[in-house]
């Protein structure tokens, strides 16, 4: 040690090995690994096969989060399945009233579109912002030109 003068009986062979980056590392992998299978499972063929809420639990635990929290039990999980089916129905039959070859609005009125504004031989939009008279060289509005400092005052 440091700071210890006295001779020490016992030795030993120790090598220090660092393993917090690694399990860090490894709990990124499979996050990773989890949200990729994810995205695979949403496949219509391959979805049948794949138990989801498994599979949403252990994603919640590889990013450190309690499942038993955030994630809904079964029941909980097929209610809210038909308050979302009922929101997607809702949609469904607004947008099957709307005439055929429109958009839906989200809110605003809708109206034939603003012609563009004519932007004149300068492409400025006909403003006159901007040259007028530049003063040149020797002109008294010129900032280069010398002023007699004498003669001011």
């Amino acid at each position: 040690m440091q700071f210890l003068e006295d001779e020490l009986d016992v030795k030993g062979d120790l090598e220090v090995k660092a393993t917090g980056t690694n399990s860090l590392m490894q709990k990124e992998v499979r996050s990773q690994r989890l949200t990729m299978f994810l995205q695979t499972a949403q496949n219509p063929a391959v979805a049948p096969f794949v138990k989801i809420s498994k599979l949403i639990s252990e994603l919640a635990y590889s990013l450190d989060l309690d499942p038993d929290e955030i994630l809904n039990d079964p029941e909980e999980a097929a209610i809210m399945a038909q308050i979302i089916g009922m929101q997607n129905a809702g949609q469904t039959i607004s947008e099957e009233a709307q005439p055929s070859g429109q958009q839906p609005t989200m809110g605003g009125v809708q109206g034939a579109p603003q012609q563009p504004q004519e932007l004149g031989v300068t492409g400025t939009g006909g403003g006159n912002i901007g040259t007028g008279n530049v003063p040149v060289s020797g002109e008294s509005e010129f900032s280069g030109t010398l002023r007699d400092v004498g003669a001011a005052g």
